[in-house]
């Protein structure tokens, strides 16, 4: 059995004064996928949250049971058959590529027939607003429902690579401070990235999908689409011209210096999923990459 996408939402906030909150944009991801798929929330049998910036840095109860609670509160969808059994939710924390071990884990339960349909969400923002030492990740959240199927379409092939030689280049971590309101003090998150690390990046997502299409018995050629992270700021124009695949690789425009985290690979997904790019596609590569330096990549086949 393979496992084969059904949908794929994305929010950001509504107006570009408001700082974002994770837990709101991940709910609204999650609600505007199942309602677009036509999906009943009761048919979701697995959902995964992979956000690492949270509001508030909430770390319990579990960001996906906060949206498990928020989306179940929604009425059923009407016509739907609905399987038995209540949906498990718990957070995945795997840095830039939670959304690919997210969505491997799903696969996983699916193939094994624990559950028909999952979704996994992920969604970052700025913890407390102003209050962070260079936070350039945007308030973003997206969400994506997976299925199983009887042939071999989807997702055929998980693959992890680490490079911990580079454990240090991107680092956060929380320190108390009294700034804050009335001096009251708060944790303050400290992001630390090198100048090297986007070109450390892009050594490591090169070296990695070459093994990949190896151990996949693909080449380049034979991939008509490659949906990659869209950070560090600069990896995905870096690695496009490293490649030389501009038809195929699909890039994100940014502004400013804020770029998309976790959730990146889900909004370029967005974008092929709408100009039906992704259906005319035989052979996808998605392809994340986060600290440590981790390169997650998977093939999905039409």
């Amino acid at each position: 059995m393979g496992t084969v996408i059904d949908m794929v939402s994305v929010a950001v906030p509504r107006f570009s004064f408001y700082p974002g909150n994770s837990i709101r944009l991940s709910v609204r991801a999650a609600r505007q996928c199942l309602h677009d798929a036509g999906v009943d929330h009761r048919n979701i049998g697995l959902l995964i949250n992979t956000g690492v910036y949270r509001y508030k840095n909430t770390g319990e109860p579990a960001i996906a049971a906060l949206i498990q609670n928020k989306i179940t509160s929604q009425k059923p969808v009407r016509n739907v058959t609905v399987n038995s059994g209540n949906t498990f939710s718990f957070d995945l924390n795997n840095g830039g590529c939670g959304l690919l071990t997210a969505i491997e884990i799903v696969h996983g339960s699916i193939s094994h027939g624990e559950i028909s349909s999952g979704m996994v969400v992920a969604g970052d923002s700025e913890p407390f607003n102003g209050l962070s030492e260079k936070f350039s990740f945007a308030a973003a959240a997206a969400a994506i429902i997976l299925s199983g199927t009887a042939d071999s379409r989807g997702f055929s092939l998980f693959r992890t690579y680490s490079f911990p030689e580079y454990s240090d280049e991107l680092v956060s971590r929380t320190s108390f401070s009294n700034r804050g309101w009335r001096r009251k003090g708060r944790n303050i998150l400290d992001v630390v990235q090198k100048e090297s690390y986007s070109d450390l990046c892009v050594d490591c997502a090169e070296r990695s999908l070459f093994r990949f299409l190896d151990e996949c018995g693909q080449n380049s050629d034979d991939i008509d689409l490659i949906i990659p992270s869209q950070g560090p700021l600069g990896f995905a124009n870096k690695l496009n011209s490293r490649l030389g695949m501009n038809n195929s690789f699909i890039e994100l425009t940014k502004t400013g210096n804020k770029v998309l985290h976790t959730a990146g690979a889900a909004f370029a997904l967005k974008k092929v999923w709408d100009d039906d790019r992704f259906r005319k596609s035989k052979n996808i590569i998605f392809l994340t990459i986060g600290s440590g330096i981790n390169v997650s990549i998977t093939l999905y086949k039409n």
